[in-house]
């Protein structure tokens, strides 16, 4: 009878850069890192956190950027929706940065692959 071996689903990271009007989120993914932005609109901050928290739901380590009320403001959000405070990383007061900072930021979360 042959077991089929159940493969290890690889970690997910992102950072999040928010405030109060948009955010930016930098994830890895198997073809490359993607950078989306996600503006609050019309949102209530309530509906606009939401938006975030579910764009980096599924990864292992979160770490979050931006002005303290924004950023603590969603971790508690984040924390309040997924029951996971062990996944995030503050990493306090930051300016907006551009987007290739974040990708840059990124690679240093996502571990190298080994070679085949």
């Amino acid at each position: 009878m042959n077991t089929p071996i159940a493969e290890r689903p690889e970690s997910s990271n992102a950072l999040v850069w928010l405030d109060g009007e948009h955010a930016l989120v930098a994830r890895e993914y198997e073809t490359g890192t993607l950078v989306t932005e996600v503006d609050r609109d019309w949102d209530a901050r309530q509906a606009f956190l939401l938006r975030v928290a579910r764009e980096v739901a599924d990864c292992d380590r979160l770490v979050v950027m931006g002005p303290d009320r924004p950023r603590i403001e969603f971790e508690r959000e984040y924390v309040a929706l997924y029951r996971r405070p062990d996944r995030l990383v503050d990493a306090g007061m930051e300016l907006e940065p551009e987007p290739r900072v974040l990708v840059d930021r990124l690679r240093f979360l996502v571990p190298p692959q080994p070679p085949l």
